[in-house]
């Protein structure tokens, strides 16, 4: 229970989220030149669709280890205790298979009903179906998700998630994986398809495992994006060239730089210098854009 309770704000890549230095502008101006009008608008549409899959499967992975508030518990099949988790009066049910304490593999389906507002703010709706092949605080152990009918803020979540534990002795580390991910919004706006594997590893804190305040996270990784609508699709590469900074206290990522490329050409995502706040910048063609998430 300690392990996930530290690991509580794990890439809540809620948020892509950043203030750009003036030194990492202007590296990233130098190399964001020469982009036509037509393509540096289809960059900056394929950054916003790459962070909002990114940010979803995120909430997905840390669902997955029973860390969103709206769970309301310290974690998901982590110990027998756990199994019978109260849920009374909330409008998420949990349904968990077998019940028997020890007994792994162990199916747990999230059903979010037909909308239920999290303390985040946002809403959810259709089942979420977890699959557990031991406890998560096992190396080796795994927990693989699908959906049904499952929508955030109306964008219906299609696909296969996959987070695995990649610990050792001495370092912390679990692997997620996004299989065929589909993302249709709401308002025939269209579709992102988007698939990629990151690894998230703690870097600070794993020596006072019962005080998270000062746990600490970095994360590597890539993925694939196609968006697709009636009139255009957009094609794209995601790669985190300088690791994502991730901290208990703010639960947005504050610092690292990540590549959307497409077509030879570039868009930078910049995390900014480590403040803690809700804004994202693309940058393309020394120009850049705040988003917020």
């Amino acid at each position: 229970m300690k392990l996930i309770k530290s690991l509580t704000t794990w890439t809540a890549s809620a948020g892509l989220l950043f203030v750009l230095g003036l030194t990492a502008c202007q590296k990233d101006n130098s190399e964001t030149t020469a982009v036509s009008r037509e393509e540096t608008e289809n960059l900056t549409l394929a950054s916003e669709e790459d962070a909002i899959a990114d940010l979803i499967f995120t909430e997905i992975h840390e669902q997955e280890l029973g860390m969103l508030d709206d769970l309301g518990m310290p974690g998901i099949g982590l110990n027998d205790e756990q199994v019978g988790l109260d849920t009374a009066g909330r409008c998420l049910k949990i349904t968990i298979t077998p019940r028997d304490p020890g007994v792994f593999p162990k199916t747990f389906v999230f059903d979010y009903g037909d909308g239920c507002k999290g303390r985040d703010g946002r809403v959810r709706k259709g089942k979420m179906i977890t699959v557990y092949s031991n406890p998560m605080v096992k190396p080796g152990a795994t927990a693989v998700t699908t959906f049904d009918n499952f929508h955030v803020e109306g964008i219906k979540v299609q696909g296969r998630h996959t987070t695995k534990n990649n610990s050792t002795s001495t370092v912390r580390i679990f692997t997620r994986t996004v299989q065929d991910g589909k993302l249709t919004f709401p308002n025939n706006r269209g579709v992102a398809i988007w698939s990629g594997t990151h690894t998230n590893k703690q870097i600070a804190g794993l020596g006072t495992p019962g005080f998270p305040l000062d746990d600490e996270f970095e994360i590597t990784g890539g993925a694939r994006g196609v968006f697709e609508n009636a009139s255009k699709r957009i094609e794209w590469s995601r790669v985190i060239i300088e690791p994502l900074y991730k901290t208990f206290k703010c639960r947005w990522v504050s610092k690292g730089v990540v590549h959307i490329t497409r077509n030879n050409n570039k868009a930078i995502l910049n995390y900014g210098d480590g403040t803690c706040d809700n804004k994202a910048v693309i940058i393309i063609n020394g120009e850049r854009k705040e988003i917020t998430l």
